[in-house]
Parts: C-alpha cells; structure tokens; sequence
C-alpha cells in the first residue's frame, strides 16, 4: 500500500502542533497526527494568562510579537482575548531585579516603573492588599485566554487553509534515507513527508533520542480558582509576586484564577488531576495578604498540567533544526509553561525553520547548542524539586 504523501507532518496535536499547523497551511500541504484528543493533554490544563513582557525577559522581540498577535487576533473565530494590564508586584528587597526588568521591558512595550503603593491603590482602588509590596511594573499589553478555544480555532484557521488532522493515531518513529527525513510510521501505515516537525511536549526527548540530547525534564503547573464575596472591576490586573509564585486574575463567572506551585515530576512521569496540599494551603495562607476582601475565599475547582509541561534550564523554548538531526526534522518543545502565551512565537520560529524565511525576531535564542557549553544548571528555575517544597 502507497503511504500518502504531505509537504509536512506534524506529530502532536496540542497547542505547539495547532499553531504550527495554522502558520504552514496557507502554502503546504500540512498533516496533523495526535495520539489522544486534539488540546486533550498539557494545554486544556493552561491558565491562559498572557503576560509575555514578564515572562520574555531575555527575549523581548518575540514577546512584543506575541503580544500584538494576540491583539489583532482577537475575534477570530469563537476565539475572544480578555486584554488586561499586567502588573508584577515588587516585594521589598527584590526592586534592584524589578528595576532591571523594567528597563529591557521599556524597550518593547508601553509600561510604567510604580515607586509607591499608595500610586498602585490610586490606579486600582480597593483591589489589592500592598503591605507585602513596594511598588510594581505595570504593562500595557496582557490579559487572558481560553486555551482550549485558542486552539481550536488555530486548528480551525489550518483547515480552512486545507490541513488534515487525525486523532487516535500512534506516531512509532521518523522514517528517513540517505540523511533526510521521509515521512513517519504509525500503527496505523506511513505517510511520506519532506519534513517532520516534532511536538510532542516532553516526550519528544525520547522520540528524538536517536539523534539528540534534549536537556527537557517534565513539571507540573497548578491553579485553583476561588468563590469570593467580592466584585472584580474591570480594571483588575493580571497579577505576579516574584517571592510567593504565585499568579492571579479574575474569572468572568466572578471567580479569583490561582496559579503557580511548580514542582518537577519524575520521568516518564504520573498522572495527577487535582493540586496538590501544599499548593492549596500556600494559596490559603498567601492570597488573602495579597488580595483585598477575599477572607472567606473558598476552592471552587482546580487542576495541574496533569501528566506534565516541558521545561528547559533557561526556562526558553527549543524551535530548532539541529544539524545531528536527519534534514527536514525540525524540534518545538520545552515551553516550559509558556505554551499558550508563546504560541504565536512557535508558529512563527516552526515557519522560519521548515521554509528559510526570516522570522520575526531572533531564533539564535531558540536554538539546541545554546546548551553545548557543559551540564545544565537546573537550579535557577522557578520551579520546586517536589510538591512539599511549594510555598516554602
């Protein structure tokens, strides 16, 4: 039996898979393969908080691309961006690192650097509790998104550009000859294919295992969301404190969106659905300090990244081709929880490294031998050994 043939296969189907698939589409004849569901995995899991000025830092060109993707984007579809300032509060003792980020944010993005609590209170009456802090980075691009519905209709936008996507199906490995890729097997038969874009979260280590070293290790986000008395006015921020790690915002229902509590799980790692002890109590004990009028807050619902995210030492995505790899396989991987918000970096770095084009911004920063210097210092993550470690 003849395999079919496309211009490009890509194996998974979350949003790295979708969005890719969106950006190759208009001119390649693209195929999408998934073992479970369509978003089923990592990303259905997501907060959906798009605050790329804070979490770029490092890699602030693509971040502002990101950022106005999402902008003009918005409306596509059944795809709706709740667009909200973003605001990183600044704990006494950390300002010289606040004031470090404020400056390479400045470059990018419209922000203002707040000395004073009292400022913060002017600008968001009756929001937040500010004995914890000193001042904040207020930004003006950033909010949130449904990360289901974000991919959706990235795989929606792929096919009415003419992309097959098939679910259930069981990618085995990357045919190749004389150096090059040619497709993949399946339980199912072959398909034949110039190039093969890989992203499958963090089980592409293994799959690519034959080739390279990937230095990603797997770890789970987590996040609550609180029944309150209160009422959130639509001038509430997306939050950030560096010294508890913990994120908020509101929910349209009413609810207060909890995140943070990162731990790394061991490889191949366990399914887990709900957060952990730890995360909750440091929750309990850290958001009422943070958040005014939240005293009775009570657990509405809450999830964790459930069999795991993908994290890499210097918390950036690997978009590469690397030369040990057969020509025309290309990795995405290594979000390391930055998947929905960097979403439209993935696609634009997939596109470059599949057709040669210029991308948006630098892919120097993207690239596997920025890790070719020696062992990985894993230490300088914002993430926990394990979940008893959260909150301490």
């Amino acid at each position: 039996m003849e395999s079919e043939s496309y211009d490009v296969v890509i194996v998974g189907g979350g949003i790295n898979g979708c969005v890719a698939a969106k950006f190759l589409s208009e001119d390649h004849d693209v195929l999408v393969l998934e073992r479970d569901q369509i978003a089923a995995a990592t990303t259905a899991k997501a907060s959906g908080l798009i605050s790329v000025a804070h979490d770029y830092i490092g890699h602030l060109e693509a971040a502002k691309y990101a950022a106005d993707f999402f902008d003009e984007y918005d409306g596509t579809g059944d795809f709706e961006f709740t667009q909200r300032k973003n605001l990183r509060l600044i704990p006494p003792g950390t300002e010289e690192l606040a004031q470090s980020e404020a400056e390479q944010i400045e470059e990018h993005f419209e922000m203002d650097y707040i000395e004073s609590t009292s400022e913060i209170e002017d600008r968001y009456p009756g929001a937040l509790e500010l004995d914890p802090f000193v001042g904040a980075i207020e930004v003006e691009q950033g909010g949130w998104v449904d990360p289901y519905t974000l991919t959706i209709t990235y795989k929606e936008d792929a096919e009415d550009a003419g992309a097959d996507f098939e679910t259930g199906v069981e990618v085995t490995g990357v045919t190749t000859e004389d150096g090059a890729v040619t497709g993949v097997e399946t339980d199912g038969g072959s398909y034949a294919a110039d190039t093969v874009v890989v992203a499958m979260g963090w089980h592409t280590k293994e799959f690519v295992s034959e080739w390279v070293d990937l230095p990603i290790r797997p770890f789970r986000y987590q996040w609550v969301n609180l029944e309150v008395e209160r009422e959130f006015p639509d001038y509430f921020p997306v939050c950030w404190d560096i010294r508890s790690g913990l994120y908020w915002r509101p929910e349209h229902n009413g609810d207060l969106h909890v995140g943070g509590g990162t731990y790394y799980v061991d490889e191949p790692g366990t399914t887990r659905t709900t957060p952990t002890e730890s995360f909750k109590r440091h929750v309990a004990m850290t958001i009422p300090e943070q958040v005014k009028n939240v005293e009775d807050a009570r657990i509405s619902s809450g999830d964790t990244c459930h069999i795991g995210d993908t994290a890499t030492p210097d918390e950036r995505p690997i978009h590469d081709a690397p030369a040990d790899c057969p020509d025309g396989l290309v990795i995405s991987t290594g979000m390391h929880g930055f998947g929905i918000m960097g979403s439209p970096v993935t696609g634009a770095a997939v596109r470059s490294l599949v057709t040669g084009e210029d991308a948006p911004f630098p892919l120097s920063k993207y690239t596997l031998d920025r890790f070719d210097d020696g062992p990985q210092d894993w230490t300088t993550t914002f993430i926990n050994e394990s979940p008893d470690d959260i909150g301490s």
